[in-house]
Formats: structure tokens, C-alpha cells, sequence
């Protein structure tokens, strides 16, 4: 008798959740879209600059912003397209 109960509260409760789950996906597809277009852009600049960074957190866009009036074009409009859909989703 108290098992509907608690599985209606469950399904409830869950609601947001599921919600919330549906909201970020696409968002951290489209940062990881935005991450690829910016290793793609800026392949050979990683390569000639920042061969020998480790893949630790922000390692990578430190080397970048430490070589940017060196970065080829390509590169910096991707970086600038990246940084501007970042702060478009941080509101």
C-alpha cells in the first residue's frame, strides 16, 4: 500500500534531476566541440610552442596565453570564438 506512495515521491524527486541532466548535455557538447575546433585551429602553434606542456588542467591555455602574439590567425580567432562562447554560457 505505501509502495505507490513512495514511488510516486521517488519519480517526483527525481524530476529535477533528470531535468538538470537534459540541460548541461548539450552544453558540455558544445564545449567539447569548442575545445576540438581550438586543437584543431591550433595544432601546429601547440606544436611549435607548447610540445613538452603535460595535459594538466589550464597547462595548455597558460602555454597558449604566454605565446599569443606569436599564435598564427587561425588560432586566435578560434581562441577568441572559444573564450566568447565561455563567457556566453557563464551568463
Amino acid at each position: 500500500m505505501h509502495r505507490p506512495i513512495l514511488a510516486a515521491v521517488a519519480a517526483v524527486a527525481l524530476l529535477p534531476l533528470a531535468a538538470l541532466a537534459q540541460s548541461t548535455a548539450p552544453q558540455m557538447a558544445d564545449q567539447r566541440e569548442g575545445r576540438s575546433a581550438v586543437r584543431a585551429a591550433c595544432a601546429a602553434d601547440i606544436q611549435k610552442f607548447c610540445a613538452g606542456i603535460e595535459r594538466a588542467r589550464g597547462a595548455m591555455r597558460s602555454c597558449l596565453e604566454a605565446h599569443e602574439k606569436d599564435l598564427s590567425a587561425s588560432c586566435k580567432a578560434a581562441r577568441a570564438e572559444r573564450a566568447a562562447e565561455r563567457a556566453k554560457s557563464k551568463g
